[in-house]
């Protein structure tokens, strides 16, 4: 297997450094290379104490395409089988401006050829159960991602896990990664985004779950249902994170001259350099987070922690969002056109979306909660709202940055959707 160098672009470059004091990388464990994305895990020492870090890098925008998620789930499994004299396990990836998700370009041509095929397939007669199965490549995904939680967590019983999120938003399965880890360090300028209700869906590889434990239900609902961006402060605030740490510079931009390419190479150059120097920050605080006594870890107290919003004002914007003729005056234009409108209503809702997430958050109850119950209800949810009319023009209107018309939910939203006075006691009922 191709080796990656300790001077290449990059993560790992640091890691493979001996540029941090009492540290050491005792060699691989586990390598993938493909093309510019890398997962890396190494074995490493910090004040003479063992344990392993897992570099993912997949530039420019960090997505985790399905061969990073089977990369992902192979990694963690090796370390599985060196874990023996291992102590922690830190997650780690790029500090870029920006963290996407899932794959959404390979998203939309699985959904496109499903959609010719269930045509192909109504036209012959084919059973309600057939068609469904069509739909089966989404369910198999979130099940790969749902396999990766359960990994992480059965590791987490051995080894101290520990993620760190430097960088910019983290969107999607991006944030879910790190939710898996008990312990989050954040970078000031960064945050976490659950954009999915946005599109058409939830997320779906037990971030719901994770949130909930972390920070509770008012604020796990504030997260999935308004697919606001959640800034490291405020995610420190709430329980997410357990510390964040200040990084002192910018994101480098992108300079606009005559010479595009030369533009682009300097941008690229200005990444690397902001990508080590947050790392020489971030990375020796979640080496001292993984080997200092369990009581000087930053945990706050659920009743230090803060409600981003209550459960009326969730409502309250939720059911302004989720209606498209809210946005007639700005459907299917582009979003840098129209920031100012959307700043005040905010972006549509997908009705789909809310609904599920209304159910699933009635369905929590804290007294007779199971974590790994609850990620297979969450996955189960997610994956029924691959087969709604709605996620095609969500998908769509993400990828092309435009303002998605929902319109064609109108018909569907009396069934998707109950009256404001149903959800504000469902979801914030008090169990």
């Amino acid at each position: 297997m191709m080796k990656i160098s300790p001077f290449s672009l990059g993560s790992i470059r640091l890691v493979r450094s001996q540029e941090i004091p009492h540290f050491r990388n005792l060699g691989p464990i586990y390598e993938w290379v493909d093309r510019q994305t890398y997962l890396l895990i190494d074995r490493v020492s910090f004040r003479e104490k063992k344990g392993a870090l897992l570099v993912y890098n997949n530039p420019p925008v960090h997505q985790v395409a399905t061969p990073g998620l089977h990369a992902f789930l192979d990694g963690i499994e090796a370390v599985g089988r060196e874990a023996l004299g291992l102590e922690y396990l830190i997650l780690y990836d790029s500090n870029d401006p920006l963290h996407a998700g899932g794959d959404l370009k390979e998203s939309l041509r699985n959904l496109e050829i499903t959609l010719e095929k269930k045509k192909l397939k109504q036209a012959a007669g084919a059973t309600t159960r057939e068609i469904d199965a069509l739909f089966g490549w989404g369910e198999e995904r979130l099940r790969k991602g749902v396999t990766l939680y359960q990994k992480i967590r059965d590791l987490a019983q051995r080894l101290r896990v520990l993620a760190v999120c430097g960088g910019g938003m983290r969107f999607g399965g991006s944030a879910e990664i790190p939710l898996m880890a008990d312990y989050l360090i954040g970078d000031s300028r960064g945050g976490m985004c659950f954009s999915e209700a946005l599109i058409g869906i939830i997320p779906g590889w037990g971030g719901i779950t994770r949130v909930l434990l972390k920070a509770g239900r008012t604020n796990a609902a504030f997260m999935a249902m308004t697919a606001r961006e959640i800034p490291a402060d405020d995610l420190k605030a709430i329980g997410v994170y357990n510390e964040v740490v200040p990084v002192p510079f910018p994101f480098p931009k992108r300079a606009r001259t005559a010479d595009p390419q030369k533009d682009a190479e300097q941008y690229q150059d200005a990444l690397e350099d902001g990508n080590q120097r947050t790392g020489r920050l971030l990375l020796p605080r979640a080496l001292e987070l993984a080997v200092c006594p369990p009581a000087e870890i930053p945990t706050l107290m659920d009743a230090e922690k803060k409600d981003l919003a209550t459960f009326e004002e969730i409502a309250a914007e939720v059911e302004r969002r989720v209606d498209p003729l809210n946005y007639a005056p700005v459907w299917n234009r582009p979003l840098r056109e129209v920031r100012e409108e959307i700043r005040k209503i905010g972006r549509p809702l997908a009705s789909q979306s809310v609904a599920a997430l209304e159910k699933l958050l009635a369905e929590y109850d804290p007294r007779s909660f199971v974590e790994q119950e609850f990620v297979n209800q969450e996955l189960a949810a997610d994956a029924a709202l691959y087969r709604h009319p709605n996620f095609l023009e969500g998908l769509k209107a993400t990828l092309e940055q435009r303002v998605p018309d929902f319109r064609n939910s109108l018909t569907r939203m009396e069934d998707d959707l109950e009256t404001t006075t149903a959800r504000k006691y469902k979801i914030g009922e008090k169990k």
